[in-house]
């Protein structure tokens, strides 16, 4: 998304958003962002071709011939801007000072300025920031008490109690935002309409061609190169149809002007499913879309599709194997999962958000004997409430209004003789906690509406990112549930924690999605790795796609990513995530200490709870006596 970006200190950008609120109302979604000059001049790369930067006058100078990035708005200072500061500051004294980025700003007419208000007028310059703060101070000391410059010299006077005055004026503001916001909509139409385009082009299942009006083709897609058999063609683009096809049915669809419907043809014995779509400009034809199927494939997909609307719920997909990754905090995580899958103890997944707790629950499925049966899982906090019940055990006919004809089973009896997932289990109402209770004491449940019971054989996995012995504490979460559920504890660790794995998963995810790119990356992945350890990964393993996901974005093609593009755009990716996430306490701590506190937090509770009493703490904890002595160890419990 492009950003109004503003240099400046305080009073500019109070000014900017000020006015930019009166055009803000109907344009959403913009990012104001204040950077300084400074700032800018260090990382000139920050800026991307996209984003519109309001600066001063001086500074606009500078960053063009930096050759900074973007459309660059300066805000000139008018003369009658320029007046009305001088008729501020004589208010507040007869001397002022008027401090320029570089060069002076008056070069001529001071005395005559002078004359005219009665002022002494003095002229300083700086070149940085430090050199500002240092000229402020220096001013301050000699009783000096007006300033007027730009926004960074009028908020460092007013830090030392100074009279600050911007020389900017809010029509000359007004006029720099009008230029502004009539770039960033243009730079966001032409935005919307490439993703657009790359929507279709690239990320479409279906072939995409489009031909222009002479009965050339404009652009193909790759899913188009294959079912057209033009793999091997070197550049389609540019050639007429009739050069690429013999001459029959498909040649005259795709040179009609009309619009043709799920049209069913044969191409080199492969039989495709065609609809085109005319291109109407200013009522003249300007060309043809066309979008092609594998009759074959839309078959077999149509046969998965309905097989998956009634088995998605009830098969786990993933193993260990697939877990990428050879650091030893996440070869001992999977090395301790895989011996809890060798149990049938229920186990309570703890681990951020996008560590792959739902990865490690399947895998830990298929692991185990209950592989073969189903696997069920469950987003507790994305069930409705008032139907939590009659998801989590079913309801018999006419337990309702709107309940289906013969009832329907539900989690627990789908998943009879397997195991069922219950992500964000934090989320459940305390009201269904007693019941989820009672199935996971008695193995049995109870349809809403019905007065019997059926019995199951379930093992629970459940999940969560947050501290449950937190909730109990507070009476959020049942204390027996808790203990039920959390027979096992499985600590997934952060990706800040397994920094090792960082170049795997750049690789795997390029592979799976980007293979065109292996080369380039192979070639800068040392380099990118080194970077991507820099930052601390509050998304994990899902915000290390969405940010590579963003730099493959910006790449247009192999053949133009060199390294140096790569880590570039990389950065950039990184520096986006930087700014939409605000670090808390809990991210100061390492994952590992939160995972030792947890296990002390339950251990003292049950402690407390038995008088002591290890032997009855251990039986309560479910786990052996001597489980109990080697945790009291190492956890350094009293």
């Amino acid at each position: 998304m492009p950003k109004l970006i503003v240099t400046g200190f305080s009073p500019l950008e109070s000014l900017v958003r000020e006015v930019f609120e009166e055009r803000e109302k109907n344009f959403k979604g913009v990012v104001i962002q204040k950077i300084e000059s400074e700032d800018i001049l260090k990382n000139p790369s920050y800026i991307t071709n996209d984003d519109v930067l309001i600066c001063g006058q001086t500074i606009f100078k500078v960053f063009k011939k930096l050759k900074v990035r973007g459309q660059m708005v300066p805000v000139r200072v008018q003369i009658n801007d320029f007046i009305q500061a001088l008729t501020i500051a004589k208010q507040f004294g007869n001397e002022v000072n008027i401090i320029n980025y570089n060069k002076k700003f008056l070069l001529e007419d001071t005395d005559k300025l002078e004359s005219v208000f009665n002022l002494k007028i003095n002229q300083y310059v700086y070149e940085n920031l430090e050199n500002a703060k240092k000229l402020i101070e220096e001013l301050e000391r000699k009783g000096q008490s007006i300033v007027i410059g730009s926004g960074l010299i009028t908020s460092l006077a007013k830090k030392r109690g100074m009279h600050g005055i911007l020389w900017y004026g809010k029509e000359s503001i007004r006029q720099s935002v009008n230029i502004a916001f009539n770039i960033l909509q243009s730079r966001i139409e032409e935005l919307k309409n490439f993703k657009q385009e790359e929507y279709i082009l690239k990320k479409f299942n279906d072939g995409v061609v489009t031909i222009s009006e002479t009965g050339r083709i404009s652009n193909i897609n790759q899913k188009a190169l294959q079912l057209l058999n033009l793999e091997d063609y070197k550049s389609p683009q540019g050639t007429h149809i009739v050069h690429l096809f013999k001459k029959g049915e498909l040649t005259e669809i795709l040179l009609s002007k009309k619009e043709i419907k799920d049209k069913i043809v044969t191409h080199q014995n492969k039989m495709l499913f065609l609809t085109t779509f005319p291109i109407i400009v200013n009522n003249r034809f300007n060309g043809t879309v066309a979008i092609l199927s594998d009759v074959d494939e839309l078959q077999r997909n149509e046969n998965k599709i309905r097989k998956t609307m009634y088995s998605k719920k009830m098969t786990a997909t993933y193993h260990f194997d697939l877990i990428i990754g050879e650091s030893e905090r996440i070869k001992k995580t999977i090395s301790k999962a895989k011996r809890f899958a060798r149990t049938d103890s229920n186990i309570l997944i703890l681990g951020e958000t996008g560590t792959g707790k739902e990865l490690f629950a399947q895998s830990i499925h298929n692991e185990s004997k209950r592989a073969p049966q189903p696997f069920i899982a469950v987003n507790c906090a994305a069930v409705p409430e008032n139907l939590l019940e009659s998801e989590f055990f079913g309801y018999i006919e006419g337990a309702f209004t709107g309940a289906k004809k013969g009832g329907k089973p539900g989690y627990f009896e789908q998943a009879h003789n397997g195991t069922v997932f219950l992500d964000e289990i934090g989320e459940i109402p305390l009201s269904l906690q007693a019941k989820l209770l009672r199935v996971l004491q008695e193995n049995v449940v109870m349809r809403v509406g019905s007065s019997s019971t059926i019995p199951v054989n379930v093992r629970v996995i459940s999940a969560t990112n947050v501290d449950l012995i937190e909730k109990v504490k507070k009476g959020e979460f049942r204390k027996d549930l808790y203990y039920r559920i959390a027979v096992l504890n499985l600590f997934l660790p952060a990706l800040r924690n397994r920094l090792d794995d960082l170049g795997r998963l750049v690789k795997f995810f390029t592979s799976r999605n980007y293979p065109e790119f292996v080369d380039n990356i192979d070639e800068a992945l040392d380099e990118m790795v080194n970077l991507l350890s820099t930052h601390r990964w509050h998304g994990n393993i899902r915000e290390l796609e969405n940010t590579l996901e963003r730099m493959f974005a910006y790449l247009e093609s192999p053949s133009k990513a060199t390294k140096s593009e790569i880590l570039k755009n990389l950065e950039e990716a990184i520096e986006e995530n930087s700014l939409l996430l605000v670090d808390d306490e809990t991210n100061d701590k390492s994952f590992q200490s939160v995972i030792k506190e947890t296990e002390i937090k339950q251990i003292k509770e049950v402690l407390k709870e038995t008088n002591g009493n290890k032997q009855e703490a251990a039986k309560i904890l479910g786990m052996s006596r001597s489980t109990l002595w080697r945790k009291l160890k190492e956890l350094e419990v009293n």
